[in-house]
């Protein structure tokens, strides 16, 4: 388990319930440090902060700023332009918003719900 021992994750939701769940389910199976932001606009705010953050799993469906919105704005920075992201996703389930996803520079696309053991393979897979 204690493999990723010093990665930094950050997960972005404006749910807290799904914040909480996410941060859950990868204490559970990984040693890493988990950064939580609630907004396209925190979650910015977050990578400014802090430096070398790994990876990020993104909400796409968020009030004022959307998943693809945020991913947009990380990928012109230079801090944050080679950090793969991995949209999270219930509602945009289809072929054209997955596409999207990608064009704004997602590394991977999942659905809600969760499928444990695939998201915990995909984290690790970004994480090697």
């Amino acid at each position: 388990m204690n493999r990723y021992t010093g990665f930094k994750l950050l997960i972005v939701d404006d749910h807290s319930h799904n914040l909480f769940t996410l941060r859950t389910l990868i204490e559970q199976h990984m040693d890493v440090s988990i950064l939580e932001a609630n907004s396209g606009q925190q979650a910015i705010d977050v990578t400014l902060q802090q430096p070398d953050i790994d990876l990020i799993i993104l909400d796409v469906q968020m009030p004022d700023m959307d998943g693809f919105q945020t991913a947009t704005m990380l990928k012109v920075r230079q801090r944050t332009r080679d950090v793969p992201i991995i949209f999270l996703t219930a509602a945009y389930k289809t072929d054209e918003f997955q596409q999207k996803g990608y064009e704004v520079g997602a590394a991977d696309y999942l659905l809600k719900p969760i499928d444990d053991n695939q998201l915990i393979n995909k984290i690790s897979t970004y994480l090697h």
